[in-house]
């Protein structure tokens, strides 16, 4: 079972890098590679979960929170409507 695992992850490793062209590089090129890449994937993970889901919520705060802004201003503005 251990063996036929290693195996599956040997196979895709080996395509990945075929796909990626990444095997005719020397080894140090395709560890400074995987350097680059996990710390641009970072960058953009932090960007996202920090700058994009913060515009995310306030538009969607915008979008829905609009009817309850305008229920809460008919009340605050009736009684001045009654004078």
């Amino acid at each position: 079972m251990l063996k036929s695992i290693q195996e599956f992850i040997k196979y895709w490793y080996f395509r990945y890098l075929v796909v990626t062209e990444l095997y005719m590089v020397e080894k140090w090129e395709r560890a400074m590679f995987h350097i680059v890449l996990f710390l641009v994937l970072s960058v953009l993970y932090i960007f996202n979960t920090t700058v994009v889901v913060g515009l995310v919520r306030t538009a969607t705060g915008w979008i829905f929170m609009r009817d309850v802004m305008k229920i809460d201003d008919d009340i605050i503005n009736e009684p001045i409507k009654n004078l």
